[in-house]
């Protein structure tokens, strides 16, 4: 069983992958230190995995723990500032 998390929706991150885990593959590496967003944020097994796309549209899981986040996603998210942007341009 696991559950969505969609909070940190369109948050910019890093990924600094742990060198020789196991629970990661060469493509995980290959992506490492490149920047991407988080697309959503899944909890398995009490572990949340974070669903990151990349500007060549691939997609890589990531232990959230491995990712360094954009420091405004402490102020909201990305996805956030453009439902609020969408506001203000109705009003």
């Amino acid at each position: 069983m696991h559950r969505h998390q969609t909070p940190l929706r369109g948050v910019k991150a890093i990924p600094h992958p742990k060198p020789d885990d196991p629970n990661y593959t060469a493509v995980n590496y290959a992506y490492a230190q490149r920047e991407g967003h988080i697309h959503e944020v899944v909890e398995v097994s009490g572990r949340q995995l974070a669903k990151v796309g990349f500007s060549d549209r691939k997609i890589v899981y990531y232990f959230l723990d491995d990712l360094e986040l954009d420091e405004r996603a402490k102020r909201g998210t990305f996805h956030d500032t453009d439902v609020q942007r969408g506001r203000e341009e109705r009003a």
